[in-house]
């Protein structure tokens, strides 16, 4: 193919030769004007019958004839678009916005206009294809954009279409590898849009995402209908928002919440596995942080919130610590920030005698303590304080409580409401017989409860399962399949919430149940300590065996019939030498 590539004419340097000849057209034939170009009709001859525009093999820098995008061609002067809907048998007419005479779409339009049209920022209606008349046309450059659709199903072989009861294959989607970032980021409303009103921008990515979805409710477990309003909540926001670019999570709250307000927790759950969603969701603790610190000085507010953030994500040298550490220690300082800005404007000022005067007039010193000089430690770390004013300051003895056993009334009470509650009688069993602490409790699988060999298996617990834990077990076990048939969730205790998933419930699945009762749970596993304690004889080495605590906790059990431990020691002490 090296005879096809243009050269000059030797013979006058300046002009293409033809092809198969050392010499141009003119050179050749100096009596004969040159030929007109086959493509165009110009008098620009070129070589071969084409002008250098129109060449197929001779590339040229210039505009598109057809939708005036500026390109390098090789296609007759026009771009692989173009020239695509020339050869799909596209008919040549007027469009009806720009009066260009090229071929057109079935819209009646040429594809610059329609360009021009899908170019304009919407959020579902369907292009207005007459908006070129209105804003004008904005040129752009050609072959940039190429969709290859590699989930399009593959012809069948043969005659004759597939027969109708073939599922379709799995639609695969990959992520792309570049995203085109947005000129401006418009908010999307979703509190309108129906399912019939949208066609979708990329069917392949809207059906990528509902194979997703549908994997997701089979292992956990959705019923019919949930998976039907996801599905539909998944189309919709699927089917305004490119496969190049995330989902906001408050778009995804403008959703119907009437009916779908389970279903948009279970669409943020499936976007953010798929990493597609931009969770632009306020912060709950940083909100509770700053509406806390709303009275304090600007400057103090500052300095507090480097050692929350520090407290809160960790630093060089320092683990992040939990969320109810970081609200444990910012309310227990807090207090103090806010009698600060009343005397200073930063900490800087505050000195010795400012911490122990305030932790002199404190109920409980030694929690403020901690948090204080948790709280100077770190901003001396950081160089914004010159001296640690808290340093070296005691914290004082650790708040310690004797548990005390129950009253008969309050038994009386938990055990009436237990008889209406199935959930409650079992967590009642679980924490009251067992003693069970109330995260275990809740955390419960259920190949824990083993009904065959009569044994409740955790970790290190292995207890016999009593009749009424294996009774209260049973009915709750029966009440949650009614309740929730398709669930997968693993655990014994579940709710509306986390039937759907496979987490367990939180403390605000339990705090209900025990609502108006004059007991709570760590006080329900207290009272059972405390009465094997009163059958054994105060023993804690047998506390510590029976229930997996540690020996402190152990002899906090037994003070309660042993309230000076002093003299038990020195008791028991004498009797050794005397033994």
């Amino acid at each position: 193919m090296s005879h096809l590539r243009p050269r000059s004419c030797k013979q006058c340097g300046e002009k293409i030769a033809e092809y198969g000849r050392a010499r141009c057209f003119s050179c050749l034939h100096p009596s004969l004007p040159p030929p007109n170009c086959k493509a165009c009709g110009s008098d620009a001859h070129y070589a071969g019958g084409f002008c250098r525009r129109c060449h197929p093999r001779v590339p040229y820098a210039d505009s598109c004839s057809d939708c005036l995008a500026w390109g390098i061609w090789r296609r007759h002067g026009r771009c692989a678009a173009c020239t695509s809907l020339r050869n799909r048998g596209h008919q040549t007419g007027t469009c009806a916005t720009c009066r260009r005479t090229v071929p057109l779409f079935k819209q009646g339009v040429c594809r610059l206009c329609r360009c021009q049209a899908l170019a304009v920022p919407r959020t579902w209606q369907r292009p207005d294809w007459s908006t070129a008349a209105n804003t004008g046309q904005q040129l752009f450059l050609a072959d940039l954009v190429r969709r290859v659709h590699l989930a399009a199903a593959a012809r069948p072989r043969g005659y004759g279409a597939p027969a109708a009861h073939q599922q379709p294959h799995t639609a695969f989607w990959a992520t792309p590898r570049w995203r085109q970032e947005p000129l401006f980021i418009a908010a999307r409303d979703m509190s309108r849009v129906t399912v019939p009103d949208v066609t979708p921008i990329d069917s392949a990515f809207t059906a990528y995402v509902a194979t997703q979805a549908d994997a997701s409710a089979e292992t956990q477990g959705w019923s019919p209908a949930l998976r039907e309003r996801v599905q539909k909540s998944l189309y919709l926001l699927t089917a305004v928002h490119g496969p190049h670019e995330t989902i906001k999570a408050s778009t995804v709250a403008t959703l119907p919440r009437q009916q779908n307000r389970r279903a948009v927790i279970r669409v943020t759950e499936v976007l953010a596995h798929l990493a597609l969603l931009d969770d632009d969701r306020i912060d709950p603790l940083d909100a509770w942080i700053h509406r806390r610190l709303a009275s304090v000085h600007p400057e103090i507010r500052e300095e507090a919130l480097v050692w929350i953030r520090i407290v809160r994500h960790g630093g060089p040298r320092r683990r992040p610590r939990s969320m109810t550490t970081v609200r444990n220690q910012a309310n227990s300082a807090i207090p103090f920030l806010l009698a600060c800005s009343q005397r200073y404007r930063t900490l800087r000022q505050v000195s010795r005698a400012d911490v122990t005067e305030w932790l002199a007039q404190c109920a409980a010193p030694h929690t403020e303590a901690v948090a204080l000089r948790d709280m100077f430690k770190t901003l001396k770390s950081e160089r914004l304080l010159f001296a640690n004013p808290a340093r070296g300051v005691s914290l004082g003895s650790r708040p310690s409580s004797v548990p005390t056993p129950l009253s008969p009334e309050s038994i009386q009470r938990l055990t009436a409401a237990a008889e209406t509650n199935l959930a409650l009688k079992l967590l009642i069993a679980l924490v009251g017989i067992h003693a069970l602490y109330p995260h275990q409790a809740r955390a419960l699988p259920l190949t824990a409860i083993d009904f065959t060999r009569g044994r409740l298996t955790l970790g290190d617990i292995d207890h016999p399962l009593d009749a009424f834990t294996q009774q209260a077990a049973v009915d709750y076990i029966n009440l949650r399949r009614q309740r929730w048939p398709h669930t997968r969730n693993p655990h014994l205790f579940i709710s509306s919430q986390t039937a759907h998933t496979c987490a367990p419930v939180t403390t605000g699945w339990m705090q209900p149940l025990l609502r108006g009762l004059p007991v709570t749970a760590q006080q329900l596993r207290e009272d059972r300590i405390l009465e094997e304690a009163a059958v054994t004889g105060a023993d804690p080495q047998h506390l510590c065996a029976v229930f997996n605590i540690t020996p402190e906790t152990g002899l906090r059990y037994t003070r309660f019939f042993h309230p000076d431990p002093t003299d038990s020691d020195d008791a028991s002490g004498c009797n050794m030498e005397t033994s």
